[in-house]
């Protein structure tokens, strides 16, 4: 089995040395979230916000490379991968008590409260599950929902919309990115869920696409 978080990290060290890795990071999160923003409402804005990020990188080029290895690992099994990434890294606000559900917890927790019975009724009356996740992290309550729904026979992707939100925007990117590419229709919220304040919303892409007669 390929170790995509390794391949991750060493690409992200080879990005710019010298330049601190909590910051690249921060770029790559900013530059896959504008790039699938810019799908569902094309924006000048969006391009000059994408433009001017990638334009303080020489080796540019291998911000696409680890979009194409979270795609990988997320393809090969489901899972909280960019949530992994950030805090086995240490990116994550330990001091602010910032610390992610590791993914078998939450995946059990997914499986202990799973209800078929009221998951087909709203399916049967509406087409679709919701799920509301008021602290989505990177995202690792949706996947997990997502990977028991597949097992118990359910299609996430048709069945399932979801509503996240987080007052960390780098938890709301990571949530986006890792929704998109698992093509999860749904939207993030960058705000407060106690206030209610809302600054900013992510829709996936897969969102604006419509289901299948």
């Amino acid at each position: 089995m390929t170790d995509y978080k390794k391949e991750f990290m060493n690409c992200l060290q080879s990005i710019e040395y010298g330049r601190n890795n909590y910051d690249i990071f921060q770029d790559f999160l900013a530059l896959a979230t504008l790039s699938f923003h810019n799908v569902i409402a094309k924006d000048e804005k969006v391009e000059k916000e994408y433009l001017k990020i990638i334009s303080k990188y020489k080796n540019n080029k291998k911000f696409p490379e680890l979009l194409a290895i979270t795609t990988s690992a997320l393809d090969e099994k489901m899972q909280d991968f960019l949530g992994d990434i950030f805090m086995s890294a240490g990116f994550g606000n330990v001091r602010g008590g910032q610390f992610f559900t590791p993914y078998h917890l939450s995946k059990m927790i997914a499986e202990c409260t799973f209800n078929d019975d009221v998951m087909k009724q709203q399916i049967e009356e509406k087409g679709f599950f919701t799920l509301s996740e008021p602290c989505c992290g990177a995202g690792g309550m949706i996947i997990a929902l997502s990977d028991i729904m597949l097992q118990k026979g359910f299609n996430p992707q048709t069945q399932m919309r979801f509503t996240g939100i987080d007052i960390d925007l780098k938890c709301c990117q990571m949530a986006y990115i890792q929704t998109s590419l698992l093509g999860l229709r749904g939207q993030i919220y960058h705000g407060n869920t106690i206030s209610m304040e809302m600054w900013k919303r992510f829709i996936t892409p897969m969102s604006i696409i419509p289901l299948a007669a």
